[in-house]
């Protein structure tokens, strides 16, 4: 039995994307090729791989036992271009980080490029959307998240905490009630997030600020709600490291603030390669240097 290393590869990119047509796409070559690859590796196997429905294709039972292997081999032949061949101190190829938007498009995106400075020869890509793209079908290579993964095989890394806190412009605090604790709130137009479409949990905090309380402007993203406090239509709860770029945000309430943490994330096999472990550290180092940002003003004794 003789199995060429392409054909897995293509079998991994069929596995992922769940169609002849869409692994074609990512591989750059036509649905023929991927179909002949497929029937080259399942005639070296002699068995059956995936099956082919009106949706897609979908693995076999051999299929999925293979599955975990040949991401086993994928990652071995990337240590072996990486480190063995020598390239692994310039720091070459691509990186993929998946990020929620308000994290990845007001403090990560800034900063790639200072590292992209030190590594010219590294492609990024920035995620930076209201959803958690899967490092299991490697759709990405590292992904930033608000709670810590509960089990299965993925290693997450602790980065430091965040605060919130409420924030609206001054001209629209000054055209409204004065707000002097929590109950005010409730008599003022609140910006939040749609909670059906929320992307964690560990973003449904408007009752934590006051129970009950319920946006009457809301969008899927914390850039949008930032976008539409600056334009004076109510208050948000923003994260202190986007607010403070902002002159015209006002911190309301500073006596209330929520406070939650990053994690990294990304699969046991990827931190051998050296891209994968020096934006990891990067990424750490700059939160580190950036803790008075991301922690926001002292807050008031109890």
């Amino acid at each position: 039995m003789k199995v060429n290393w392409d054909d897995l590869r293509y079998f991994l990119v069929l596995s992922r994307t769940g169609s002849f047509v869409a692994a074609a796409a990512e591989l750059k070559v036509t649905h023929s090729t991927v179909a002949r690859r497929l029937a080259s590796l399942e005639a070296a196997l002699q068995t059956r791989l995936f099956l082919r429905t009106e949706r897609g294709c979908r693995l076999t039972p051999a299929g999925e036992k293979m599955l975990p292997r040949a991401e086993q081999l994928e990652s071995t032949i990337a240590y072996l271009e990486e480190e063995v061949s020598g390239r692994d101190k310039q720091l070459s190829g691509s990186i993929r980080i998946g990020a929620p938007d308000g994290f990845g498009n007001c403090f990560l995106a800034p900063r790639l490029g200072k590292f992209q400075r030190l590594h010219p020869e590294l492609e990024i890509e920035l995620v930076a959307v209201p959803m958690y793209y899967s490092l299991a079908r490697r759709e990405i290579d590292l992904l930033i998240t608000i709670r810590k993964p509960a089990g299965g095989h993925i290693i997450a890394k602790k980065l430091p905490s965040y605060r919130f806190g409420l924030f609206a412009t001054q001209r629209y605090l000054q055209g409204h009630p004065p707000i002097r604790s929590r109950e005010d709130l409730r008599r003022h137009r609140m910006i939040g997030y749609i909670e059906d479409l929320l992307y964690d949990e560990e973003l449904h905090f408007m009752d934590e600020i006051l129970p009950g309380l319920r946006p009457r402007l809301r969008s899927s993203t914390i850039v949008g709600q930032m976008n539409a406090m600056l334009a004076d239509h109510g208050i948000g709860i923003l994260p202190y490291f986007m607010a403070c770029s902002e002159s015209t945000l006002v911190n309301v309430l500073p006596e209330v603030s929520l406070e939650r943490t990053f994690w990294i994330q990304f699969n046991p096999d990827s931190r051998r390669i050296a891209r994968v472990r020096a934006t990891i550290d990067f990424i750490a180092a700059e939160m580190e240097a950036s803790k008075g940002i991301l922690s926001g003003p002292p807050r008031s004794p109890a």
